[in-house]
């Protein structure tokens, strides 16, 4: 049996050297490293794949939360509904822009904010919400659709883990890709993302027009064309050597969100028989691409314990998130209330290894350890 890795970016690249090698090389002999026809090609390949109308690249998944706000034009203190479990990034982008986050808890179920808490969070200075796609699920977004017209907020969904994931988005149950649904929606190439690149990058979705125009001059240091600033921007672009990596990677997106999810359904037919554990919830609204499988521990079991005896099997684990947003030091003045569902799937969560290039043996052998674990030993 193979070494188990819990992201295992190099197997994937082996089974394509000779085709990304080829793509890379050519990017490097044409001399045109920063954006130029390499991104222009993998936007409009994203666009086409997603059916978004506009798709801008940037440099990272961070970058991309921070210009998505910026184009909305809020201003110092105007309040934006997040989630407190989920990576800091999404708060980061708030907080840097003078914006006030208000932290919502989360579905225990699915570990996505929980629409039914968003009408008590609201006040008249809340302009926005942030819908976190996590761990590669949708938010129900017909529900959060519905209260942002009712209160007139801006969505800017996080789609950096859910990539390649459909939702239901009316009544009709019409189905749209995660990112494409809000008014700005943004994701993530971050190597271990489902659609990953070999360093950073980003892009951000939009529908309108008007709003990608504003966009595009904002990560591209404010200029409409070359030394003509039209506004104040940063400087936030995709390579073209991952762009042209990530246009490879994009053919093999589906199959490999179809990967993952046949995965996941072998890892819940051996798990979900034991009591201590629970396996992943996937929702009747949205599909999951699993960019992490993760399960919740009973309080009973001592998390530390349990990830210290897979290890000793050489099981690697991670924890998704250990603190939530709204307990740590640098965001603890936005903490207006406590969240108990956050503080609780943090002390019991934990993921297992997950990635296209994992085989049957592997999982069968890690939910074989799993299952001797010894409770009270």
């Amino acid at each position: 049996m193979k070494k188990i890795h819990m992201v295992d970016v190099v197997s994937m690249y082996n089974a394509h050297a000779s085709t990304i090698d080829k793509t890379i090389k050519k990017v490097i002999s044409s001399g045109s490293y920063i954006q130029g026809p390499e991104v222009n090609h993998f936007e409009k390949k994203l666009s086409y794949f997603l059916n978004s109308k506009f798709t801008i690249s940037c440099g990272n998944g961070t970058d991309a939360l921070y210009i998505a706000l910026m184009a909305l034009d809020l201003k110092r203190g105007d309040e934006v509904l997040v989630p407190s479990f989920t990576f800091v990034s999404t708060v980061e982008a708030v907080c840097l822009l003078g914006l006030v986050p208000i932290f919502i808890d989360i579905d225990p179920n699915t570990f996505l904010l929980n629409h039914n808490l968003i009408a008590k969070s609201i006040s008249a200075k809340t302009k926005a919400i942030i819908p976190v796609h996590l761990f590669g699920q949708c938010c129900d977004m017909l529900a959060i659709r519905n209260f942002a017209r009712k209160y007139k907020l801006y969505i800017v969904e996080d789609a950096a883990q859910s990539i390649g994931s459909k939702c239901i988005i009316n009544k009709n149950k019409k189905l749209k890709f995660s990112g494409t649904i809000g008014d700005i929606g943004i994701t993530s190439f971050y190597p271990s993302k489902n659609l990953g690149a070999f360093g950073d990058g980003g892009a951000i979705f939009t529908q309108n027009k008007k709003l990608a125009n504003k966009i595009k001059l904002i990560a591209n240091h404010g200029q409409n064309k070359k030394y003509n600033h039209q506004i104040i921007g940063l400087n936030s672009r995709l390579d073209a050597v991952q762009a042209a990596v990530l246009s490879f990677k994009l053919t093999l997106l589906k199959k490999h969100n179809n990967k993952r999810k046949k995965i996941a359904k072998e890892y819940n037919s051996r798990l979900s028989n034991l009591d201590w554990i629970k396996v992943p919830v996937i929702k009747e609204d949205s599909d999951h691409v699993f960019h992490q499988y993760s399960i919740v521990l009973s309080n009973k079991i001592i998390r530390k314990k349990f990830q210290a005896y897979l290890l000793r099997h050489e099981i690697p684990t991670m924890i998704y998130y250990p603190i939530p947003l709204h307990k740590q030091k640098a965001y603890r003045m936005y903490n207006k209330k406590p969240l108990p569902v956050s503080e609780k799937i943090s002390r019991q969560i934990i993921s297992l290894p997950m990635h296209s290039e994992m085989e049957l043996e592997q999982i069968i052998f890690i939910c074989d350890v799993i299952k001797k674990f010894k409770l009270n030993g």
